[in-house]
């Protein structure tokens, strides 16, 4: 509602606890958990071997910001056939006001809609794309100036939790406005002027959105979507660099150490 659009991040999440209470916070968990997890698999899986696959087939040097930001859009790529009819289904939960269960409103969406309607809001991703690719650009780049002339192959616990949340929130500014409109159109109880727009470009969408409601109405929900997503980042870069170090230290310690007994006992390795 228009009343909804003028209140700050906190007095719209008191005025929800107020009507629905803290249980409001967790509709949608279970999906949304699901496709976050899926997401965020997939993606580390096809990044990880587009990266292997451009090391042999083009150059084994560390990836160049360039390489990293087409490789990451690529790899956002690779999981939307799974993930975002996941996202879709998390956002009508999410925005459902009666008491319809998940399932019956999974099977209302491809009642209505089929599956096409599950890929509402795809027209973003060819901007959204860039999010994940700028994030982990972000956090390479600096990650490999930091580690220059160190014998550590992974970043500290703080470093790599305070770089993810600058990453993060440097990836979600940029793109916010391509967030917000991609929810408006999965939106199914949206107002007559986001609906009206499903056949027009995301730009000219979003134009007539700045237009009717100002320049602030493309960022409205920036902060619970950085609340959100740069903690969660921090905490996921955070977590993989430690089990990168971990792998490293188990691997290329053992081989180390054979090598130490091996040289002592005077067998050539």
């Amino acid at each position: 509602s228009e009343d909804a659009q003028d209140l700050g991040m906190w007095e719209f999440a008191q005025n929800l606890v107020k009507h629905y209470g803290f249980k409001v916070f967790w509709v949608g968990v279970e999906t949304s958990a699901l496709q976050s997890a899926t997401e965020k698999a997939l993606y580390f899986f096809a990044y990880t071997a587009l990266k292997e696959l451009y090391h042999v087939i083009i150059t084994p040097k560390p990836l160049s910001t360039l390489p990293n930001l087409v490789l990451g859009c690529a790899a956002e790529w690779a999981h939307l056939p799974i993930t975002l009819p996941i996202d879709c289904w998390t956002t009508t939960i999410q925005t459902n006001t009666t008491d319809t269960s998940a399932m019956t409103l999974l099977c209302n969406l491809l009642s209505e809609k089929g599956i096409r309607g599950m890929y509402k809001g795809i027209q973003a991703y060819t901007v959204l794309c860039l999010k994940p690719a700028i994030q982990y650009t972000v956090f390479e780049q600096i990650k490999q100036r930091l580690l220059k002339g160190t014998r550590r192959t992974s970043l500290h616990a703080g470093e790599s939790f305070v770089l993810g949340m600058v990453a993060r929130t440097i990836s979600t500014i940029l793109v916010f406005p391509y967030v917000r409109a991609k929810v408006l159109l999965q939106t199914t109880n949206a107002t007559t002027t986001t609906t009206s727009s499903n056949d027009s470009s995301i730009l000219s969408f979003l134009l007539k959105l700045h237009q009717q409601q100002g320049f602030s109405a493309l960022f409205q929900g920036l902060g619970p979507e950085l609340t959100r997503g740069v903690l969660s980042s921090a905490l996921m870069l955070m977590i993989k660099e430690q089990i990168a170090s971990l792998v490293h230290a188990s691997l290329y310690g053992n081989n180390n150490k054979n090598s130490t007994l091996e040289n002592s006992s005077g067998i050539k390795p």
